[in-house]
């Protein structure tokens, strides 16, 4: 016999996709924005070609971003992970550090410092992304179908008609949730349902959803 917590949404004809990201786009923007790194360090410390300065903090700053991208755009609405919108917000705000000091109003040893700020908390964001349990469903949906709201209990409802961002939200802690948004297939329209937030080696309960994944099925039909 099948226990509640092990009925996935598989059981009731949703399709598990994969949807990692590739390592290759993430880490190798993300070490390469090391090497800048450590020749603004040098260069201040040498007080040698210190007019570049400021394009080697930034620039570092800028392969940290661009790893980050790298990692999130597989998955939509990964930023109500509170871990990992942490990531961003301090690149963003080393980035505007640099600028800051290439006007002359912040101090360079500042900007250094929210450098390695943000290379320490976006590779804390992409160590979490890489150890979720990537628990992703997909089952085909009708243009005209509406989400079954009265069996979805806890959910946030942002729009029952079919939209390609998120359409209803579950949050279970700061940094993970459960989403579900629409997609553009070949086949056709289709709705996801995302859980993230979840480690690799921990399995979730899918009594948490509080939701009738059976009638989905029964909308689409």
């Amino acid at each position: 016999m099948t226990r509640a917590r092990d009925k996935s949404p598989v059981k009731f004809g949703w399709d598990k996709l994969e949807l990692k990201p590739n390592p290759g786009s993430v880490l190798l923007p993300l070490s390469w924005g090391i090497l800048p790194l450590v020749l603004t360090v040098i260069v201040y410390l040498t007080d040698t070609g210190v007019q570049f300065i400021n394009f080697l903090g930034g620039g570092a700053v800028i392969l940290m971003l661009v790893g980050g991208i790298g990692a999130v755009s597989v998955r939509q609405g990964i930023f109500n992970s509170q871990r990992v919108g942490l990531g961003f917000f301090f690149s963003c705000l080393s980035l505007f550090s640099w600028l800051m000091v290439a006007n002359n109003n912040f101090q360079v040893e500042l900007g250094i410092l929210s450098s390695f700020l943000a290379f320490v908390m976006i590779y804390r964001s992409l160590d979490f992304i890489f150890k979720d349990s990537n628990l992703i469903y997909q089952v085909n949906w009708a243009p005209k179908s509406r989400l079954p709201t009265e069996s979805m209990r806890g959910w946030e409802i942002k729009s029952r008609r079919f939209s390609q961002n998120t359409m209803a939200l579950k949050r279970f802690d700061k940094d993970s949730f459960a989403q579900i948004y629409g997609t553009r297939t070949v086949q056709g329209l289709a709705l996801r349902l995302d859980i993230f937030g979840i480690p690799m080696n921990e399995k979730f309960d899918f009594r948490k959803l509080d939701i009738d994944l059976a009638l989905f099925i029964s909308e689409d039909e």
